[in-house]
């Protein structure tokens, strides 16, 4: 692809990049032939360079290590960009303000901080008539005193976790007062930064779809153009590893016609208690006794969905997201209809691990049937911790079944014949 300020002939959208991306390649690859790329990039960052060299390659790379909000800005309009938009939790709030500094379609500040700060997220929710699980701010004064006051007024089970982060990240069940004021003391101080931790009332779990092996929660994958609304699909969940780590994800969800309808009317209220009118969004939601309750909503494109929408039903979820990033009004009538499950697992080590002494068999997973992609995340040698929530898997894989059962084969396959010594 042509650097974008070479070619004016398309649209610039801009595009923030940092660790936890979208693979740069599939971002490029749903561009083509419809926009030039303004990547933003924050060179101080661990691995930079050889970022930044790949980058120049497929787009322009402005650089904002240092930079204020002000100084930022300034380089952008330069550029004369016609469209914004975020792939990952860290980028949201300043573009954002890059947003509106710039007169570009995006979100507000204001929603902004609420996808990513789960704690004003509860409280939108409230606000919005969903029924929501109480929530308590755990006080900046980690002292166990403190803390044993502070336990006093949770209501157990409950779930200790960041106003801010993704991914599992430090969260984790406890069980009574004692539980949680141990949890938090436990806590490195870097748990929670700046904005800190909260505690929320432990939803109860239903079983959903036709297997045990499937777990109780899904994710709504919308888009929303215009106000309008649109849902492109429903990812199912494998059950997590303790305590709440991701395992594994696929397209379409099994889920019955009552729930399907329950879960999109949950996921549409919560995007409209929001307040989101534009962008993608990735909406988490549990099966509970009392009906489909919201976890969380996050504001960008949810990890592996593309991979996995892509090989269901061959659309570009990045694409149409930058399409709704340009302007266009884009209305999906979803979900969309799927011909083959797509789908992406995680292995997760167990709490008792430390390091991963070795790995048999991912040469013969790669082999089977409907198997793309095995990619090694923690070899040899690494070191695990599960504090660090799902990006501390060992390894995933990526794939396509014709049905269900195909799927539940492949996992059959991870936790039987690939095999895993750890310290």
């Amino acid at each position: 692809m042509t650097p974008a300020s070479a070619d004016r002939g398309q649209p610039l959208l801009v595009i923030g990049y940092g660790q936890r991306s979208a693979p740069a390649m599939q971002i490029v690859e749903a561009a083509r032939d419809l926009c030039g790329i303004l990547w933003l990039i924050d060179e101080s960052g661990p691995d930079s360079t050889f970022t930044t060299r790949l980058l120049k390659k497929v787009g322009t790379v402005v650089n904002i290590a240092g930079l204020s909000l002000d100084e930022t800005t300034a380089q952008l309009r330069a550029h004369a960009p016609d469209g914004i938009v975020a792939y990952r939790d860290e980028d949201i709030v300043l573009l954002s303000l890059i947003a509106e500094e710039l007169g570009l379609d995006y979100r507000t500040p204001g929603v902004a901080r609420s996808l990513v700060d789960k704690l004003v997220q509860r409280d939108a929710f409230r606000v919005g008539g969903l029924p929501t699980p109480a929530c308590w701010e755990v006080p900046a004064d980690r002292d166990p005193a403190a803390i044993a006051a502070f336990a006093a007024e949770v209501h157990f089970p409950a779930v200790l976790k960041p106003r801010v982060g993704s991914g599992g990240q430090f969260t984790m069940p406890v069980a009574n007062a004692d539980d949680l004021v141990r949890s938090v003391v436990l806590l490195p101080p870097r748990a929670g930064g700046e904005e800190g931790m909260f505690v929320e009332q432990y939803l109860p779990s239903l079983v959903a779809g036709p297997s045990e092996r499937f777990g109780s929660y899904v994710s709504v994958e919308s888009l929303i153009s215009d106000g309008e609304i649109s849902h492109l699909a429903v990812t199912g969940r494998f059950p997590p590893a303790e305590p709440f780590r991701e395992t594994g994800f696929f397209i379409p969800a099994a889920l019955s016609q009552a729930q399907l309808t329950g879960v999109l009317e949950v996921a549409t209220a919560a995007l409209r208690a929001l307040g989101l009118s534009t962008g993608d969004s990735h909406t988490e939601i549990k099966l509970t006794p009392d009906g489909p309750r919201v976890i969380e909503v996050n504001g960008r494109i949810g990890g592996g969905v593309p991979e996995m929408l892509f090989q269901a039903c061959g659309v570009s979820i990045f694409e149409l997201s930058m399409r709704v990033a340009l302007g266009e009004t884009v209305v999906v009538d979803g979900p969309i209809p799927c011909a083959s499950v797509g789908w992406r697992f995680m292995f997760q080590p167990p709490r008792s691990a430390h390091r991963i002494v070795s790995i048999e068999g991912l040469d013969r997973l790669a082999e089977q049937p409907g198997v793309n992609e095995v990619f090694v995340n923690r070899s040899p040698g690494d070191p695990v911790d599960w504090h660090e929530g799902t990006r501390h898997y060992i390894y995933s894989v990526y794939g396509v079944s014709t049905d269900y059962d195909e799927l539940l084969e492949i996992d059959r396959f991870i936790h039987e014949e690939v095999s895993i010594v750890y310290e």
